[in-house]
């Protein structure tokens, strides 16, 4: 006789609960790809931690992937799973032999802290154009001319000689969109220590037109914006210098090369400027480094200082400041970059935190909340930040500030338009025109 789940004890019925949600949110992180098993191969990569403490929902995502590449003998070997060292710090590298697989194709990052900004996820969101400054060295280098003279390569001395050791533009530019056509599309997913609660709870639960609804408002307003100031009735009072051109979207459109989206879905994000981005940062909301809401409020808020995009001074909260500068340092260098402005976003989601305790409200949640702004410090390549161009940050770590979460925090931000005029965008916690 076959047990109905009447008969089931409370844990065996929480369990086929929680594999059946698992099961949904595998589906519909997939879906979010538009993932083609015939044409591509999708790469799943995830941690020792996760694979401690969460493996179910890598078999929920093994058990989804099979299903959709054995359906057709095109789709043999569509996709890769790959488990790596876990990390105590966001935006640490990936290894070498990751981030070239990571190349062209849909990428799934499931770790149990945030990997969305290491180095080989930008490398992968810009396309693998090599930098022009090694092209050309290439070309003017003796074994290159060698090569040539030899009949190795398609260029005639001649040419190499008219070239004089450099690429033409229409050659580099060509080079620039065939890697703009092959770049990478990326989810990325932090479990943390909530193994459920993310995927089954809160904000997966929002509608996703609603929120490609607000999305596509917010591009709109923010296309020809310059500056933000931000003001909270605690203290902030912040000016930054942003760069919509910069900009990160997450509103479940991963069809197409180039898009990367942490998951849950709901925010968008910018790089700021370093110059011209000053003032008074009141943060009073889960931080990255798992600083979730419940050590904020065991204390006062962190108060940072801001002077052209650097964190100068850092007061507040003994526990959340050792913890913040403690997470900071861990993927510091000798440019400070883990203490310079990376990131300035808005949330779009109505469920994000949605009956959750606090001590579950973290930054990769909290962040999408609708009416919330986050700034992060730390590694800003993944925006298209490129190496060697000012306000590049090469930090390995990116850490996430959630404000407007509670009462007095609430986030007024007004913006400043290219042509000097300005307009409300959020006023106490209330977006006003998305």
């Amino acid at each position: 006789m076959t047990l109905g789940k009447e008969s089931l004890s409370n844990e065996q019925t929480s369990e086929l609960e929680n594999k059946e949600r698992l099961r949904l949110a595998a589906k519909n992180i997939i879906d979010c790809f538009d993932f083609q098993p015939t044409k591509e191969s999708l790469l799943v990569v995830t941690d020792t931690k996760v694979m401690e403490l969460n493996q179910s929902f890598i078999e929920s995502i093994q058990q989804e992937l099979e299903q959709r590449t054995s359906q057709d003998p095109r789709a043999a070997g569509g996709y890769e799973l790959y488990v790596i060292p876990a990390s105590p710090k966001s935006a640490t590298p990936l290894g070498e032999t990751i981030g070239k697989k990571m190349l062209d194709r849909p990428v799934l990052i499931v770790t149990s802290m945030s990997r969305s900004h290491s180095s080989e996820t930008g490398t992968a969101i810009r396309g693998n154009a090599v930098e022009r400054s090694v092209i050309e060295q290439i070309l003017s280098s003796p074994t290159f001319t060698q090569t040539v003279n030899k009949g190795w390569s398609g260029l005639s001395p001649q040419r190499l000689r008219e070239l004089n050791g450099r690429l033409p533009d229409s050659s580099y530019k060509k080079m620039k969109l065939l890697a703009k056509s092959t770049r990478s599309r990326i989810i990325s997913i932090t479990k943390g220590h909530n193994p459920y609660d993310i995927l089954t709870k809160g904000a997966v639960l929002e509608n996703v037109e609603v929120l490609r609804e607000r999305a596509d408002k917010i591009q709109k307003l923010m296309r020809d914006v310059n500056r933000v100031h931000i003001t909270t009735e605690l203290g902030t009072d912040l000016w930054l210098k942003v760069r919509p051109e910069y900009m990160e979207l997450e509103d479940g459109r991963l069809n197409k090369p180039g898009q990367l989206s942490n998951y849950p879905i709901g925010e968008w994000s910018c790089s700021p400027d370093w110059q011209g981005s000053d003032g008074i940062l009141i943060v009073d909301g889960p931080c990255g480094g798992n600083i979730n809401q419940d050590i904020l409020d065991k204390g006062q808020p962190l108060r940072l200082t801001i002077q052209n995009g650097e964190v100068v001074r850092v007061e507040g909260s003994t526990e959340a400041k050792k913890l913040w500068v403690a997470y900071l340092d861990s993927g510091n260098n000798r440019h400070n970059d883990a203490y310079r402005l990376a990131e300035f976003g808005v949330g779009t989601n109505r469920r994000a935190l949605e009956a959750k305790p606090r001590e579950y409200w973290g930054s990769s949640e909290g962040e999408k909340k609708y009416g919330t702004v986050h700034i992060a410090v730390g590694s800003n390549g993944s925006f298209g930040r490129e190496p060697g161009t000012p306000n590049f940050n090469s930090a390995t770590v990116h850490c996430d500030m959630v404000i407007g979460l509670n009462s007095g925090g609430e986030v007024t931000v007004e913006c400043e338009r290219n042509d000097g005029s300005m307009f409300k965008f959020i006023e106490k916690g209330e977006p006003q025109e998305y």
